[in-house]
């Protein structure tokens, strides 16, 4: 009688936990590691998204040598674009968000996105070309998050590595791929979004 008890306790109180619709969004998988904390689709309250520039404070360098460095911090304003324009023209395409503002918001209602770069990796042209199947390829590592406007609460998180735009498979060099990798990471940030409006 007393497990009986117990196990109808628990049913009510899992039960409740579920109208209360406590339970955290699925998650996109649009990008390679997400955490959701949202409870309801980002539409239910919010109406804006401001886009933050990307930071590349705290970044890693690997295979660059202090020429390539110095090439990657002169491309980093169009990197930053890149993401940005990508991102906003996805978004406007599908008609997510009524309104899509960079720099500052003056409504309520704003869920704000903020990234950095978190690795620039230029490959390695010799692996690629003796090892192949994608080792030694160029990418971008990246992270950053979701949070309410007003209060600052963090709605999600996410990570990704972006290699796309042949970047398993050329010979092509890092300063030629950076920058359509920059657009990847844009496009995949909308389907995030996206799946989450």
């Amino acid at each position: 009688m007393k497990n009986l008890l117990i196990s109808m306790l628990a049913l009510v109180c899992f039960a409740s936990f579920s109208v209360a619709g406590d339970k955290p969004l699925p998650k996109p998988k649009a990008l390679s590691e997400e955490t959701i904390y949202l409870t309801q689709k980002i539409s239910a309250n919010y109406d804006t998204l401001l886009i933050k520039e990307f930071s590349s404070e705290g970044v890693v360098y690997t295979n660059v040598n202090d020429g390539e460095k110095a090439k990657i911090l002169l491309m980093l304003p169009r990197l930053k674009s890149n993401i940005t324009l990508s991102l906003e023209e996805q978004l406007k395409r599908n008609n997510i968000f009524k309104e899509i503002v960079k720099g500052d918001a003056t409504t309520s209602k704003v869920v704000i996105l903020e990234g950095s770069f978190s690795e620039f990796n230029a490959g390695n042209r010799a692996v690629k070309y003796f090892v192949g199947f994608g080792a030694g390829k160029a990418f971008i590592k990246f992270k950053g998050k979701l949070t309410d406007g007003d209060t600052g609460k963090e709605l999600a998180t996410f990570e990704d590595r972006e290699t796309g735009y042949r970047g398993a498979m050329t010979q092509e060099s890092f300063e030629r791929l950076f920058p359509h990798q920059a657009n990847s990471i844009g496009e995949n940030l909308a389907k995030f979004l996206e799946k989450l409006y």
